[in-house]
């Protein structure tokens, strides 16, 4: 698809670039539809981003021949597929590996944090906060590991011993982040019940011990195993605490189990029939009805691409007004890297936009005074071009100071003229941001109008996870069910960062919001260790866990008699203290929601 793609941008720019009306028209139209390219998934909206940068860069090229021009970006693209396939052919399962070793070193850290817990020398403040963040991490870690593994091979069935391989670990290890979840408890009162046994020490130990495992500090299974005996030998004359010990070394051994077998080689056929696989795609198959379901003003989409359109339309049309020579399609390019739909996006990537480039324009400065010679300072370029896209992910600000840097060194060796691409680098960089920054209030798009949505989508994807284990769904439906909670999850947390950073935000809104997100996540965890803490033949636990779905229920119907606005109204409740149960969670999550409804 990108290819054709790239080839009608180059050319159609090309043709109009002599005509600065023209242009203006042909860059809002594009920007319009290649912005709405992300309606069809993550894909396609990577194919728009590149697309209007590919646009941006014609226009400062001016090509004379547009179809030469086309045809040799078609060939680039062509030979760029060539190298990647080349690369899948030889080194199939590289980028697969790496996915999976950084959700290993991940699903190690979110243990780490859960033994700390259980030490009563370590502080619980922001014990929270930590935990979400890295749910979140792990949430996007298995994403990435099932469009690896799934989107691209499902289809060849997983013959060869090593995709076999490769599925039985990404399955183990999606099933040992819900088991490491059910290691969340109520740590102060499990230290106050506990701390007198000396129990607790030996528990962080084990728990420590399968990180350490799952980073590649091999202890032994035998090790593990004596550890468990040991915790299981210790006696607590107390009830309930002989209960909650019982769960926790339950727990142990599950969690163990799934570590260990992460090694196992062997028993490689998957539980889950192949035909299923592809259910597990989030972002699934192309579809135009996709992007047409998108064609409505209430969609945020629809009014990011109409803002792009507009501001487009007018940047463009300001670059015909330029001097000839200077570096006008700086400002669109800008645009089109710092724009994001909200004004808290956009505004961070501004932050990092302005930083990068006054820093890389410093290097670049100081690289030119210094008089290097062109081979130098061709492989300075090299080496910042290399940075660019290695922190392109992670640390923006790093990847705009690279690029300018290269942009620079480039520009004056082959221009020369070092003073107008200094300054004109930072003027057109500020006003781009600028414009941006000044477009988020244009067709605005607020988080805070979807608190509620995003509220309402991760409870009813936790009540659907709930109601799939204790009910007769099958092993694809239940681990369908906690993939959306997981992703449910994630989308709350997301739209409650960004409605944070909105403009007019009430601070004091922020702490019921995150009371129901804290809520949300617990009761994630507390429906992960239904199958640990009791049987679907328990009528205790099956009396628990209708008392929850009541209050569930409960809590969601008031929350639709909410006005979407109303939301930021609700009182948070004075402490969230209590039981850690399911029964008792979802009730607090009514009580919240009650006062709005």
């Amino acid at each position: 698809v990108s290819i054709p793609v790239f080839f009608g941008i180059a050319v159609l720019t090309a043709f109009t670039v002599g005509h600065p009306f023209g242009l203006a028209i042909v860059a809002m139209l594009l920007s319009f539809v290649l912005v709405m390219f992300a309606g069809a998934g993550q894909r396609m909206g990577a194919v728009g981003t590149m697309g209007l940068g590919m646009m941006a860069f014609t226009i400062g090229h001016h090509p004379q021949a547009p179809l030469e021009y086309g045809f040799y970006i078609a060939l680039g693209g062509i030979w760029y597929y060539v190298v990647s396939l080349s690369q899948v052919w030889l080194f199939p399962y590289h980028s697969l590996k790496r996915a999976l070793a950084k959700t290993k070193k991940d699903t190690a850290a979110l243990m780490r944090l859960r033994a700390s817990g259980y030490d009563p020398e370590s502080s619980l403040s922001g014990f929270n906060g930590k935990n979400i963040k890295l749910h979140l991490t792990l949430t996007s870690d298995h994403e990435l590991v099932r469009s690896l593994l799934v989107g691209d091979r499902f289809r060849a069935g997983f013959r060869d011993i090593q995709s076999k391989i490769l599925l039985k670990q990404s399955i183990l290890l999606i099933d040992l982040f819900q088991q490491v979840s059910v290691l969340h408890y109520d740590y102060p009162g499990i230290r106050k019940r506990m701390a007198a046994s000396g129990v607790l020490v030996e528990i962080k130990s084990a728990i420590e011990m399968l990180a350490d495992f799952l980073e590649g500090d091999k202890h032994g299974k035998a090790n593990y195993e004596r550890l468990l005996a040991s915790i299981e030998s210790k006696s607590l004359h107390d009830g309930l605490g002989e209960v909650l010990l019982s769960d926790i070394l339950t727990n142990l051994k599950r969690t163990g189990n799934l570590v260990f077998a992460l090694d196992d080689v062997t028993d490689l056929d998957s539980e889950l029939p192949s035909s299923h696989f592809g259910s597990f795609l989030t972002e699934g198959s192309f579809s135009l009805a996709k992007i047409k379901a998108q064609l409505r003003y209430s969609s945020p989409l629809f009014r990011f691409a109409l803002r792009m359109a507009i501001v487009m339309l007018l940047v463009v049309g300001l670059i015909g007004f330029l001097p000839s020579g200077s570096y006008g399609y700086w400002i669109p390019i800008t645009l089109i890297v710092i724009s994001r739909p909200s004004f808290g996006m956009t505004l961070k990537r501004n932050m990092e936009r302005v930083l990068g480039t006054l820093l890389g324009l410093v290097l670049g400065w100081g690289v030119l005074g210094l008089g290097f010679s062109a081979d130098l300072q061709l492989v300075i370029v090299v080496v910042s071009i290399f940075v660019f896209y290695s922190f392109l992910l992670i640390r923006y600000w790093v990847s705009a100071m690279a690029i300018t840097l290269a942009v620079v060194l480039c520009l004056s060796l082959y221009q020369g003229d070092d003073l107008q691409i200094l300054s004109e680098r930072l003027l057109f960089t500020l006003l781009g941001c600028g414009l941006g920054l000044l477009a988020t209030f244009v067709f605005p798009i607020r988080h805070a109008q979807h608190l509620k949505l995003a509220l309402g989508g991760a409870l009813l994807a936790n009540r659907k996870y709930l109601a799939a284990l204790v009910g007769n769904s099958g092993l694809v439906e239940v681990k369908l069910a906690r993939k959306q909670a997981y992703l449910a999850l994630s989308g709350l947390n997301e739209t409650i960062l960004w409605a944070t950073k909105e403009p007019k935000w009430k601070r004091g809104n922020l702490r019921v919001l995150k009371q129901l997100e804290l809520l949300c996540f617990q009761l994630n965890a507390l429906i992960a260790a239904l199958p640990i803490k009791g049987s679907d033949n328990d009528e205790l636990i099956k009396g628990k866990v209708a008392l929850a779905l009541k209050s569930l229920d409960d809590g969601m119907s008031c929350l639709a008699l909410i006005k979407e606005g109303q939301i930021l109204l609700l009182k948070p409740l004075e402490n969230l203290d209590g039981p850690l149960d399911l029964e008792h969670v979802a009730g607090k999550v009514k009580a919240i929601l009650s006062v709005g409804g």
